[in-house]
């Protein structure tokens, strides 16, 4: 991983788009509003990264450290997140909406109020978490791991349940 200055990060943001900034150590990172869509994030390190209103759609996250990340208010349409870290990340009324989450590791994580229509969320660990008031319309939840999720006025019509039935 290589470890970036804040002034690198600033030099970055305000090049052309899309970034490419796979494998970089970007934990405690103060992102706020970035401007990330269709970034190359795969691998990076953004633990505890402050991503709050960033815009990450259709980023590549896959295998990325997001733990105790802050993506609150977040864009992260269509962004491809398979294998990665969230666990306690706080997703409040994020918009996920088309993203993937395949085996994504989701424990305690907070999705209070997000857009996860259409998400697919195959074999993700959600243990913990929560997802009140979360919309999950469409969404795949096939063999994911719900126990101890908060489902308090969650819609999940249509989305798959874990044992591949259709939520009325």
């Amino acid at each position: 991983m290589s470890d970036l200055t804040p002034w690198q990060i600033y030099d970055l943001l305000n090049r052309k788009k899309p970034l490419w900034l796979n494998g970089s150590n970007l934990s405690g990172a103060h992102l706020r509003k970035a401007e990330l869509a269709e970034a190359d994030l795969e691998g990076a390190n953004l633990s505890g990264a402050n991503l709050s209103g960033a815009n990450l759609s259709f980023a590549n996250l896959n295998g990325a450290n997001l733990e105790n990340a802050d993506l609150s208010y977040a864009n992260l349409r269509g962004c491809m997140l398979d294998d990665a870290n969230l666990s306690k990340a706080n997703l409040y009324e994020a918009n996920l909406r088309d993203a993937h989450l395949v085996r994504a590791n989701l424990t305690e994580a907070n999705f209070t109020d997000a857009l996860l229509h259409q998400t697919v969320l195959k074999d993700a660990n959600l243990q913990n978490a929560n997802l009140e008031g979360a919309h999950l319309r469409g969404a795949n939840l096939y063999q994911a791991n719900i126990d101890g999720v908060n489902l308090t006025n969650t819609q999940l019509r249509g989305a798959m349940k874990p044992d591949g039935e259709i939520y009325e």
